[in-house]
């Protein structure tokens, strides 16, 4: 069986997507109901089999608040902005917090991630942001984590690749052997961190971290094997 095009979702569900539409606030972000539906097909899509019976459950998964706001930001709503920054900017700081241990290194961070998901917008008219691969699969703040993590570990393979080699070798050990009971208390929160934010993720989504953590796969290679684009 094909799977389910837009149209036809949208015929097969619309009664409960407006009852979906209509609780999530969208209209309050001046988000239109055929793109609310559409960002939900897109969310529960990825997780669906090509038996449409199991669409209903999927629908009541998606944290519809979370993506209205999502989708508000997006289409340039100062108001869904504002209520972002409000509601999820310190959660962003927080993790950028737990991962990076440094106040400095996590309000740079912060203000990195931030601007990505405010986004610009391009010749088209079109917004370029983070945001746009929320599809409320996960809660928001959940998602905004695993951003956060994956910003962390870009940067830090970044340096790792650009830092000079010390002079003083033997100096660095003494050094790396003062501060490991510091490291290990960091070690301790950062897996502390990363286990709440994959144990609410889903399998496919734990997946494909495993690829570009575990495996170091680039992300053009993981696209390929999950048959989904890249920024995604």
């Amino acid at each position: 069986m094909a799977d389910l095009t837009f149209s036809q979702f949208l015929s097969a569900h619309r009664q409960r997507l407006e009852e979906l539409y209509v609780t999530s606030g969208a209209i309050s972000w001046s988000v239109p109901l055929e793109d609310f539906a559409r960002a939900v097909w897109e969310g529960v899509s990825v997780l669906a089999s090509r038996e449409s019976a199991q669409i209903p459950k999927l629908l009541e998964k998606i944290k519809s608040e979370e993506l209205a706001l999502v989708l508000g930001c997006v289409a340039g709503n100062e108001r869904a902005w504002e209520a972002f920054s409000f509601g999820y900017r310190n959660a962003v700081y927080e993790a950028a917090c737990a991962f990076t241990s440094d106040l400095t290194m996590a309000r740079e961070l912060t203000d990195t991630l931030t601007s990505e998901l405010y986004g610009f917008e391009t010749k088209d008219g079109q917004r370029r942001s983070k945001l746009n691969y929320y599809h409320g699969r996960a809660s928001l703040k959940t998602w905004l984590r695993a951003v956060v993590y994956q910003k962390f570990v870009d940067e830090y393979r970044h340096m790792v690749r650009h830092e000079p080699l010390p002079d003083d070798l033997q100096q660095v050990a003494q050094d790396k052997a003062v501060s490991g009971s510091d490291e290990e208390k960091y070690a301790k929160l950062l897996g502390e961190a990363v286990s709440v934010t994959l144990r609410e993720l889903a399998p496919e989504e734990r997946l494909i971290l495993s690829y570009y953590y575990v495996q170091l796969l680039t992300l053009k290679q993981i696209g390929r094997i999950t048959g989904q684009h890249e920024a995604t």
